[in-house]
């Protein structure tokens, strides 16, 4: 039995990590000491310990009475959300699992997941289905018309009826090695793998000093409930009897995230390298009374990582490393005040309850300072992939070297260097997996997906590294007919979620071929840039559309941008989005919602729309600075800036959730 000292105020009810226990019983406990305490903070809202264990308990009971029994799957097909929570804890307390369905993904990817995990029922809100899928928010299909065969319960629907049902508690009928949830990640071969992590695995991850959090404690809940950054945001606080402040929109502006940090009191935030990287160029600010910052799912950025620990002298910056089959964290390693913008910041050393070795191909451990695929062991090892034994017996491997029978280690593919101090430097991979926006794909799995596609040949992908240190894919793709590449991107869309659709598609008639017939990766061609598949600028643009081409240029690291050019077809992502939003605030004085900047994708349909909001929000700044666009003739500067930052104070951005 281990022991964590997590609590920040001294009290004497440390609680003990025990294996053998599972991650509501734990939760039990604080809500038995702390009733009254926050613990889900959500527009403005608190529920408490008491509220959320009450709540909890009637869910699990009326899933119970719907038939649910211990060891049975639960699809969740929602939002951030409090019910999101409710729902969890109530799946757990039940004894079933939980398999995340993310409202992004497109129905294609939904209903392999469904058709996989094979859920008992899946549990959803009316809401869910009220709006057409498009990049921002909503769904492609109906209730009518679901991607799964499993009975779906509307949470709203049933509410009376979840109500009616006692809060008391209810008896423990499973343990710490029993399963907790299944989280799908990339796979090789187009399916999707679905990790089987048990309860050990989030308690070991909640009790641990990566972090330190204690009731007076905030967590910002940013992760999609699909993605495992989602475990330590909404189990790490709410087993150590901190909050988990909920940030509501699907797909937040920086101004969103800053908002629910400084209106939610956080404390403790966990960012994606690649959201991380958008939130110190573009807005640093908001960052300032945060405490504890995790930030990994990828290389960090040396430079990134030195303006934090200057700018945030009150903050302890982490880089945290680590694979969903792992349960989130493996490494993680406080970065220093002096750490030097010359050098790659370390992975770290293991965290409490785990195990890791640098091993060289005939599973022999290497000394220090040589490379080494790093295998991790201990009690956040999952328990497989679900229903996937022979991929299961290749990556987890029985342990030899912790003298314990059944103990596993997985293989996590990833090279590293560990320093004669303990600390792991990461080197690079041993296949061909990357990380696209702190999301984890498969290469091969991309160029199956690609080969599916009407009037496609044969694919093949390449990454390439942009200037901002985020990756991209990049397609080239055969075909001995006419094609459109932005009409692959729109087929890939239809099949994929966007982490797995390339960012640019280069058509050929023929792939370069090796004497064999493998295709040739080294011949293929050089990515040049957008502006290879973009029209050049008109030179009768008028001054909006010419600001906007400034922008979109710099932002996707390009020449030439044409009037009519997708945005998204030129490479550009969800973060892009979000720095072009704080461009267009910055030199037009007016907040333009996600929402807006998904629907209007083009510079000369985004141009209309600023046209169209009042010239007051729109044109403040003709005289501001050089660059800056006027789109209005108000005869007052004052009056322009008065009348610009009352209606911007007025304008709450939102996103659809």
């Amino acid at each position: 039995m281990f022991h964590h000292s997590g609590r920040r105020d001294g009290n004497s009810d440390v609680a003990a990590f025990d294996v053998r226990r599972t991650i509501h019983s734990f939760f039990i406990e604080v809500a038995r000491d702390h009733p009254d305490h926050a613990a889900v903070l959500y527009d403005g809202r608190a529920l408490s310990y008491s509220e959320l264990d009450r709540k909890s308990n009637q869910f699990a009971r009326f899933l119970t009475s719907r038939g649910i029994r211990p060891g049975a799957i639960v699809g969740l097909f929602l939002s951030r959300s409090p019910e999101a929570i409710i729902a969890m804890l109530g799946v757990l307390k039940a004894g079933a699992a939980f398999a995340p369905l993310d409202p992004a993904y497109p129905a294609d990817h939904l209903a392999f997941i469904a058709s996989d995990a094979e859920p008992f029922i899946v549990v959803s809100a009316s809401h869910m289905f009220s709006k057409a899928r498009s990049p921002a928010d909503g769904v492609a299909f109906s209730p009518a018309a679901l991607p799964w065969t499993a009975p779906t319960l509307l949470m709203d629907a049933e509410e009376e009826a979840i109500a009616r049902e006692s809060g008391g508690a209810l008896a423990e009928t499973v343990a710490g090695d029993d399963l907790a949830y299944v989280m799908y990640t990339s796979g090789t071969t187009g399916r999707p793998k679905g990790v089987m992590v048990p309860h050990r695995g989030v308690t070991r991850l909640a009790f641990n000093s990566f972090v330190d959090l204690g009731r007076h404690d905030v967590v910002l809940h940013l992760a999609p409930l699909a993605f495992d950054a989602s475990t330590f945001e909404i189990w790490s606080p709410l087993l150590n009897g901190a909050a988990l402040a909920i940030v509501g929109a699907a797909h937040p502006s920086f101004n969103e995230i800053g908002a629910a940090i400084r209106e939610g009191g956080v404390t403790t935030a966990w960012f994606t390298a690649s959201l991380f990287h958008a939130i110190v160029d573009h807005q640093i600010e908001i960052l300032r009374s945060l405490r504890q910052l995790i930030a990994g799912g990828d290389v960090l950025s040396p430079r990134h990582v030195r303006r934090v620990l200057d700018a945030l002298p009150q903050c302890r910056l982490v880089n945290g490393y680590g694979p969903t089959e792992n349960t989130t964290f493996t490494c993680c390693y406080d970065l220093p005040r002096d750490f030097s913008a010359d050098a790659a910041a370390p992975i770290g050393r293991p965290i409490e309850h785990t195990r890791v070795y640098v091993l060289d191909q005939n599973l022999r451990p290497v000394p220090a300072g040589e490379e080494g695929e790093l295998f991790a062991a201990g009690d956040g090892v999952a328990l497989g992939y679900l229903k996937r034994p022979e991929l299961t017996a290749e990556k987890f491997l029985p342990d030899p070297f912790c003298g314990e029978p059944g103990q596993l280690m997985y293989r996590t593919g990833d090279l590293v260097r560990r320093r004669v101090d303990g600390v792991i430097d990461f080197t690079g991979r041993v296949d061909r997996q990357v990380k696209i926006f702190g999301k984890r794909v498969e290469l091969d799995e991309v160029e199956a997906l690609l080969r599916r596609l009407p009037q496609v040949a044969d694919a093949a992908v390449q990454v390439r590294k942009r200037t901002d240190g985020d990756r991209q894919i990049i397609a080239y793709v055969s075909s001995h007919s006419s094609i459109d590449p932005e009409a692959l991107r729109r087929h890939m869309l239809d099949l994929a979620p966007d982490h797995l659709v390339p960012a640019h598609f280069v058509v050929l008639r023929d792939l370069p071929r090796t004497p064999n017939g493998k295709v040739d990766r080294a011949s293929l061609p050089e990515f040049v840039g957008a502006r290879a598949a973009a029209p050049a600028v008109a030179q009768d643009l008028n001054a909006i559309e010419a600001t906007l081409a400034g922008v979109w240029s710099r932002l996707l690291k390009t020449d030439s941008v044409g009037v009519d050019a997708n945005f998204f077809d030129l490479g550009g992502a969800s973060l892009d989005v979000m720095a072009l939003q704080e461009e267009i605030k910055a030199r037009f004085f007016c907040d333009v919602p996600m929402t807006a900047l998904f629907e209007f994708t083009t510079i000369r349909s985004l141009a209309a729309h600023l046209q169209s909001l009042d010239a007051s929000a729109a044109g403040k700044g003709a005289e501001a600075s050089t660059d800056r666009v006027a789109v209005d003739d108000l005869n007052s500067r004052k009056a322009r800036q008065a009348e610009a930052l009352k209606r911007a104070s007025r304008r709450r951005v939102v996103s659809a959730s």
